[in-house]
């Protein structure tokens, strides 16, 4: 009786041992496809990020046109990392990508990238001008300009029919480089 019980027992832990196997190997392919659908990127989507760039940045004054970020940023809660993005007004500027959490961030203009063509600034205030009485007067701004909300900015101006000569001063509405028709002044 011994042999048989032996061999019962035999046979009790090979089905065990086989069942153990078993599990682990199905265990081990379980946890390899639930690990491939459910992986964190390594990477940012930088389509992402540059489409939230255009959504959150443009204004009712200026309208981000365009956004490029770089390819290889990696994902990193409290990260940041810096991408370029033009305007409709023709500004051009650094926008600030904070990472927030998995595919949510904030965005924010850097002070002082921001640049606006002299010819935007010229016709912004060409037209305040002219709303203000100096009609087809000339200004001529530097050929770029850096945003500074606030700060006053200086140009050339003639014309007008004598309204205007001399310089011609105006601020900046918002870091897009929208200019502040109240501010101009000859």
């Amino acid at each position: 009786m011994r042999h048989r019980y032996h061999s019962t027992w035999a046979g009790v832990a090979g089905a065990l041992a086989v069942a153990a196997l078993s599990v682990g190997c199905g265990s081990s392919s379980d946890d390899t496809a639930t690990s491939a659908t459910s992986a964190t990127p390594k990477t940012v989507d930088d389509a992402q990020v540059e489409q939230g760039i255009k959504d959150d940045l443009s204004t009712s004054n200026a309208k981000a046109t365009s956004a490029k970020c770089p390819g290889d940023v990696a994902v990193k809660q409290g990260d940041t990392f810096t991408c370029t993005v033009a305007f409709d007004n023709g500004a051009t500027g650094k926008a600030t990508v904070t990472q927030q959490g998995l595919n949510r961030y904030t965005y924010k203009l850097k002070a002082g990238s921001v640049q606006v063509p002299g010819a935007t600034a010229d016709a912004a205030v060409e037209k305040s001008l002219a709303t203000q009485g100096a009609p087809n007067a000339t200004v001529n701004c530097p050929a770029n300009i850096i945003v500074k909300v606030g700060t006053t900015v200086t140009c050339n101006v003639s014309g007008a029919q004598g309204v205007a000569s001399g310089t011609v001063t105006f601020t900046f509405s918002d870091a897009e480089g929208t200019v502040d028709p109240s501010s101009v002044k000859t």
